[in-house]
């Protein structure tokens, strides 16, 4: 261990030093150690590094050890989202800051501004544009400066937002750029924005995937890309995966297929809320199953994340390496696979730059499955000690004219059988409220009745049910909301509109 790349030697303040230790930061990562030193002293940073290289904590922390007042600009929500979380946990929340991104509600940033108007900035272009506006947001006296995966926003249209953001800002400014790729567009920029940078480039000058990922490539016909990825995630039975995909078509329709396993679509097209849901669900281990765009892949750092999928060709290798970058990061090792029709498969050479070796993965069969689903179902009887309930459900079976294997096969079909049915499981579910309740006489079989009816869905996929004095709520499956608030905002029961709501934070009573 090099005793010279601990961050306890970088002499930063007591409450810093203390949150990045809860945070397990002890050695920093290459990006960090040539990026925090020269950042420390006021330079500007020209910094080409890859996704997953610890990037947010080389800006973060020099913020945060300076006291002034800086602006941080991402190019989706989930990053800037990302970021200023990390922000708040780099300095336990002593050193306030304010998120501005599209999405979100427009009156309430302005309110958050108008009550913080010192705090740092975390934002979007656009909605950072909005504001500017406005006249809502005031950026005289920004003094740090930081374009974080500056080639996403040029590529994504944001380079008139950047330099109307950059004019109204000071001249005298410290300005750090970091990028995975370093493209014409990018060092023109770079050229307008900083004044003598110190540069870095960690990895190279082209981005590439972690050494820490298996790769391998799977040809597989559209019309199977499900059933096969289905059997993927049973032979790797990740502890969390996603799934990525080209449109937000597609993305709906794959969660949906996948819904048996806990599938949750993300894409640009939910409501912030909703999107903001989908992401704490997976990130606190509640969901293990993300279906995304790329746009996703943007704001998603979950170490737990340790297969990626992805069902279609990428548009380009810089895409291939952002979504192979969401596994094996922070040194843990992660898996990639990604699925091709056998008339694009010629194009897998335009990876090999960034992705090295591409082993190639064995198609998955049915007996694979099934036999590995076996083993599995065998090992959590293993485990499992049977309950007080469970011994005498099995000595009344006894009682009857059934014999101990009827039983115990009886008792393994309901066990699977459940599971086929694609059930809600722990993590997959969330919650819809209806504005109907015991004052309107509605009973369960009337919501169950009306969601299967109306909303369109399997009765098989609808799970707990309250039913209170004005309202109901009742458990049905995360990829299923939108529709459901879609179908039923146009039914009545006895006359009273339904008024369909997410209650993601909803707890049901115990049954």
């Amino acid at each position: 261990m090099d005793e010279k790349n601990r961050f306890d030697t970088l002499d930063l303040k007591s409450r810093i030093s203390q949150s990045i230790e809860e945070m397990g930061f002890e050695i920093m990562t290459p990006v960090q150690q040539k990026v925090i030193p020269p950042a420390l002293e006021g330079r500007d940073i020209l910094a080409t590094a890859q996704t997953g290289t610890g990037k947010t904590a080389a800006y973060g922390i020099p913020i945060l050890q300076s006291g002034i007042r800086s602006l941080v600009l991402a190019p989706t929500r989930e990053l800037a989202l990302q970021v200023q979380s990390d922000l708040d946990r780099m300095c336990n929340g002593s050193t306030p800051s304010v998120c501005l991104i599209g999405g979100a509600p427009f009156r309430d940033q302005k309110r958050a501004l108008k009550r913080q108007p010192e705090s740092n900035i975390v934002a979007t272009p656009g909605r950072l544009c909005d504001h500017i506006d406005q006249g809502t947001v005031h950026l005289d006296d920004i003094g740090i400066f930081v374009l974080d995966e500056a080639d996403e926003m040029l590529s994504m249209g944001f380079s008139d937002d950047l330099n109307r953001i950059t004019r109204v800002m000071p001249r005298e400014r410290q300005t750090l750029l970091l990028a995975a790729t370093m493209p014409k567009a990018v060092e023109k920029l770079a050229k307008n924005a900083l004044h003598d940078p110190v540069e870095v480039s960690v990895g190279g000058g082209r981005s590439k995937v972690a050494d820490t990922v298996d790769q391998s490539v799977l040809i597989m016909p559209k019309k199977n890309r499900s059933q096969a990825i289905e059997r993927l995630l049973i032979r790797y039975d990740p502890e969390a995966c996603i799934v990525f995909c080209k449109t937000r078509n597609r993305t709906e329709e794959l969660a949906k297929e996948l819904s048996n396993m806990g599938a949750e679509p993300l894409h640009g097209g939910y409501q912030q809320k909703h999107r903001d849901n989908v992401m704490r669900r997976f990130r606190e281990g509640q969901s293990n199953l993300l279906v995304a765009t790329d746009v996703a892949a943007r704001g998603l750092d979950v170490e737990a994340v340790d297969l990626v999928i992805q069902d279609d060709m990428p548009q380009n290798s810089e895409v291939y390496v952002h979504r192979v970058g969401r596994t094996g990061r922070a040194g843990r090792h992660g898996k990639s696979i990604l699925l091709v029709s056998k008339g694009v498969s010629r194009r897998i050479g335009m990876l090999k730059k960034v992705a090295g070796h591409l082993d190639k993965e064995p198609v998955p069969t049915a007996s694979e499955a099934e036999e590995l689903q076996t083993l599995r179902l065998v090992e959590d009887m293993l485990e499992n000690r049977p309950s007080k309930l469970a011994k005498s459900t099995f000595k009344a079976a006894l009682e009857t004219d059934l014999s101990v294997e009827d039983i115990a096969l009886a008792a393994i079909e309901l066990l699977v059988h459940d599971t086929d049915e694609g059930q809600p499981k722990k993590g997959s579910s969330t919650a819809l409220a209806l504005a109907v309740g015991k004052k309107d006489r509605i009973r369960p079989k009337d919501l169950v009745g009306a969601i299967c009816n109306d909303g369109g869905l399997d009765g098989n996929m609808i799970g707990r049910i309250d039913v209170l004095d004005k309202i109901s709520v009742i458990e049905v499956p995360s990829s299923e909301i939108d529709r459901l608030v879609t179908n039923l905002s146009k039914s009545k029961f006895r006359g009273r509109w339904l008024k369909p709501r997410h209650a993601d934070d909803w707890e049901f009573s115990f049954r």
